[in-house]
């Protein structure tokens, strides 16, 4: 039965019973690193974002060197119970999934049990025959650059209309499919590509992917909240999955990962996303070579890109990042972050589908406290040769059933206009910022990097405050 409630009553609701009373964690302590002043403003900007009314509940943790000096939750776990969200609450973390994948199937490859250069069809022998598809090696699903198409509407209208997850045969007869290109030339985002790697690593490690993931990392790194949302959501300090509305909040929402494992159907707490993130950071659990090809940029001919093995990297003002992000349907459910320059290691998870306070907001208004990082404000320069930027730039659609997705760059008024022509809305001025890389004043944390070859702008990386997001070719 599906109940809606006024997202805003029940918010009155929680400010009056707990007072805001949101669980610190009482490891937190006092640092250099994070002043009360900044915990302070930090915690302000939390409150703030949960009596907009938009989210039940969600919580953050952030930690420096490896030693959490923060971690709170706020608003609620369970709207029924009254439960409140903690430090410890476990929420779905979607594609950060492919994180933790990448490190588990790096952790095999350091035990002798699988390599990057193995060929798919050596270890699936009713994966589909398309062509190319014999090429299709571990490193390419890792990379996004098997040439799948993605299984996430399918499984979605699959999921909502017959209420039923699908079988493993269902998901190769669906990806059977000529390939967006040939394995290893270009990049699209595949939660098939990770679907598919966690069928093999079942299969090397002859375990479930639960237990697979509990063994490699949860155990060793006391990672209690870790594992596949569907086994963890019955436990008692789970989240329960919401959804925001127009008549206010779905509770019968589920976070549709009943059948997803590596590709986006994990779980897990914001402290412990932060330790995870932490012990990667400071050589506590894979060797350097093993955590150097995970950070290796991807290559599409003479272009690096900024995704690894599962890892989104790039700037945030200067100071490099890395981690992964993960939601649906354009909402982000939950973000790792780590800066190696200052040694802090951010993450957010939220229990709200479609809330506007999502765990990018949340990590935008977070983290130039912490870095203690001005907002810019950009204003009107010359930009040399602008020429050479103009055109139009496109993405492959992942799901292979509409036209790509194109964005255009024009130069008016002594201006360079990014602009999306499949709408209205008028395009944004891009700032420069750097050579080749430009900014906008929406969001001034964002970045688009375009690529030279040979004199000749080819394609431009798209980031999200730090964080590479896609890139387009330039046609």
């Amino acid at each position: 039965m599906k109940y809606h409630f006024k997202i805003m009553s029940f918010i009155g609701i929680i400010m009056c019973l707990f007072s805001c009373k949101e669980v610190s964690s009482e490891k937190e302590k006092e640092s250099s690193a994070l002043s009360v002043t900044k915990a302070t403003k930090i915690d302000s900007v939390c409150q703030a974002l949960l009596s907009k009314g938009n989210t039940v509940g969600f919580s953050i943790a952030i930690a420096h060197e490896g030693n959490i000096l923060f971690s709170k939750g706020y608003g609620l776990a369970n709207i029924d119970s009254r439960k409140p969200a903690t430090e410890n609450t476990i929420y779905a973390i979607a594609s950060i999934s492919k994180f933790i994948t990448a490190v588990t199937t790096m952790k095999l490859l350091e035990d002798g049990k699988i390599d990057l250069a193995d060929k798919v069809v050596d270890y699936l022998l009713d994966f589909p025959r398309q062509e190319g598809m014999e090429d299709i090696t571990i490193e390419h699903l890792l990379r996004h650059q098997s040439g799948l198409v993605d299984h996430e509407d399918w499984f979605d209208s699959l999921y909502i209309e017959e209420g039923r997850v699908f079988e493993r045969h269902e998901f190769f007869d669906f990806i059977d499919r000529p390939l967006f290109f040939e394995p290893g030339s270009s990049y699209s985002y595949s939660n098939s590509g990770y679907a598919t790697l966690s069928i093999i690593l079942e299969q090397i490690s002859n375990q479930s992917f639960q237990d697979l993931i509990i063994e490699k990392i949860g155990k060793p790194l006391e990672l209690n909240s870790l594992g596949q949302w569907p086994l963890n959501w019955n436990k008692e300090n789970a989240s329960m999955s919401y959804e925001l509305t127009e008549n206010g909040v779905d509770t019968s929402f589920h976070m549709m990962t009943k059948s997803m494992k590596g590709d986006g159907g994990l779980s897990a707490s914001a402290a412990d996303l932060v330790r995870l993130a932490s012990s990667l950071a400071y050589g506590e659990y894979l060797k350097e070579a093993s955590l150097d090809k995970i950070m290796s940029p991807t290559k599409i001919g003479e272009v690096e890109i900024d995704y690894g093995l599962g890892v989104k990297m790039g700037t945030l003002s200067d100071q490099e990042t890395w981690g992964h992000s993960g939601g649906y349907k354009g909402t982000g459910w939950a973000i790792v972050s780590h800066y190696p320059e200052s040694g802090f290691t951010f993450a957010a998870v939220i229990n709200t589908n479609y809330s506007p306070e999502e765990a990018w907001t949340i990590r935008h208004l977070i983290m130039p406290i912490v870095l203690g990082i001005d907002r810019p404000v950009y204003q009107k320069q010359t930009i040399e040769n602008p020429e050479k930027y103009i055109g139009k730039y496109t993405a492959i659609n992942r799901w292979g059933k509409q036209q790509p997705s194109v964005r255009t760059i024009s130069f008016e008024n002594g201006e360079l206009v990014r602009d999306d022509p499949h709408t209205e809305h008028p395009g944004s001025t891009l700032y420069p910022i750097g050579e080749n890389q430009f900014s906008w004043n929406p969001y001034p944390f964002d970045e688009f990097k375009f690529h030279v070859v040979n004199g000749e702008v080819v394609a431009v990386s798209e980031y999200m405050d730090g964080f590479f997001a896609m890139v387009r070719l330039k046609e």
